[in-house]
């Protein structure tokens, strides 16, 4: 065989492997994950990389018909393989007309079929055309001005332990203020995670543009002392997402209370020094840190000790939340993929969460969203991808059914195909339509309610 030949078989088998991964891919972008939670971290890249699919594979497919040369049928082989990949590909995009279709209908249901009338100019006037535009994703590189001030504070200072959290303030350019303002706190499984890169800061940024003032925040996160490998490789990663470990391993109990007692307490205190105008917070976050926004619809009820009542809550914006801990500690516990690589999910949850539903039911009962739901509750935004099985996407049904229940402002955005962090790529599908709906969920909460 000469040189030549080898390489164009070993291009030719190189070429048939991306074509596999892409099936398999498209499988997981169906099904969210063979395997659960340890696939369910891969789902959440491939509607980013379905971005860039088209081009990638469809230059695969004609080098190899062309490698094939069509002396056999064999080249016929690429293209369907071909087909399937760009199809799997496909479908976070076509979901996506789905989502606008359920967004637009709530909107009118909720808010009034001419809500948007109801909105001021200034605000219209800033807000996106459309929920979805494909050159947008490709083309949309616009810095979106605003002041930014990074490691204010800290808000809180452990005693004992020497732990600071900080926050990073967005406010818009222009104005005295006081400006509408978003508590934004950040994921990353309780255990992981940072205000800044990790949180999405492009949206920040853009909210600030809109005229809000964004209030990215740190919180404390929980460590495994006994397991210092793990301890280790958390160090890693936090000091990669600028963050040293803390000294201190917290519990969502903790956390609940640095975030709605604590930082809410720092909020009225530096009201004229941040331009907070405290008849208009909301609260957003994803994963773990929308979990946590979640609690607040104990503001009144559960958690009415910790809350400075000087702030009125205008809404919470719930992306992916975990709502139910204890459908989510079983979930996670059985998860067949985790036990194939030695991984006991159940014990890390239950370090974090300070117990297991077994032990204190009342305890995961407190610290579930599905279950503060009342009367009092804020309107709230949830959106959640219908293949997340990182949050499983039944959890966001129970919530929403559970505010239908006891309120009518509740708006619940599905995005089929889409998993866990569908909207963390800003001009992704899953990023464009989120924001869309987002901001005119802030507006139509101060003006059409």
């Amino acid at each position: 065989m000469s040189l030549k030949g080898f390489f164009r078989i070993l291009l030719l088998i190189g070429g048939y492997f991306f074509l596999l991964l892409g099936v398999y891919s498209g499988i997981l972008l169906v099904t969210g994950g063979l395997f659960t939670v340890v696939e369910a971290l891969v789902v959440c890249a491939l509607p980013f990389i379905a971005m860039y699919s088209f081009i990638i594979y469809t230059i695969i497919i004609i080098a190899m018909v062309r490698l094939h040369r069509k002396k056999t049928k064999i080249w016929i082989l690429p293209i369907i393989l071909g087909i399937i990949v760009l199809g799997f590909n496909s479908l976070p995009f076509l979901g996506i007309r789905t989502t606008i279709s359920q967004g637009d209908a709530q909107f009118a249901e909720v808010f009034g079929p001419n809500y948007i009338d109801q909105i001021p100019d200034n605000l219209t006037s800033k807000f996106k055309d459309q929920p979805f535009n494909l050159w947008d994703m490709y083309n949309n590189h616009e810095i979106y001005e605003c002041n930014i001030t990074y490691d204010c504070g800290p808000y809180l200072t452990v005693p004992g332990y020497n732990d600071k959290f900080y926050f990073d303030y967005y406010c818009p350019t222009a104005g005295d203020g006081p400006f509408p303002t978003i508590i934004n706190i950040h994921g990353g499984a309780w255990v992981l995670g940072n205000k800044g890169i990790e949180n999405r800061p492009m949206a920040s940024r853009y909210l600030a543009h809109q005229g809000y003032a964004v209030f990215d925040i740190q919180y404390g996160l929980g460590r495994f002392p006994d397991f210092p490998e793990i301890d280790r490789a958390f160090a890693w990663v936090q000091n990669f997402l600028g963050r040293e470990l803390l000294n201190k391993s917290y519990t969502l109990s903790e956390m609940a209370e640095q975030i709605i007692g604590n930082f809410t307490d720092y909020l009225v205190a530096h009201t004229a020094e941040y331009k907070v105008d405290t008849n208009r917070i909301w609260v957003t976050g994803g994963s773990a840190g929308a979990h946590l926004a979640g609690l607040f619809l104990g503001y009144n009820s559960t958690y009415k000790h910790l809350f400075n009542d000087t702030l009125k809550l205008k809404g919470l914006i719930l992306f992916y939340c975990p709502a139910n801990l204890t459908h989510l500690f079983n979930y996670h516990a059985d998860d067949s993929g985790a036990e194939f690589f030695n991984i006991d999910l159940g014990y890390f949850f239950a370090r974090v969460a300070d117990g297991t539903p077994q032990q204190n039911a009342t305890l995961f009962r407190n610290l579930s969203p599905v279950n503060l739901a009342d009367s009092s509750a804020p309107p709230c935004l949830i959106l959640h991808g219908q293949v997340d099985k990182m949050a499983p996407y039944i959890e966001a049904e129970q919530l929403y059914d559970k505010l239908q229940a006891v309120t009518n402002h509740t708006i619940f955005l599905t995005f089929p195909f889409q998993g866990h962090a569908f909207d963390y790529v800003f001009n992704s599908p899953g990023g464009q339509v989120s924001m869309y709906y987002m901001e005119r969920f802030l507006a139509a909460t101060q003006y059409c309610i």
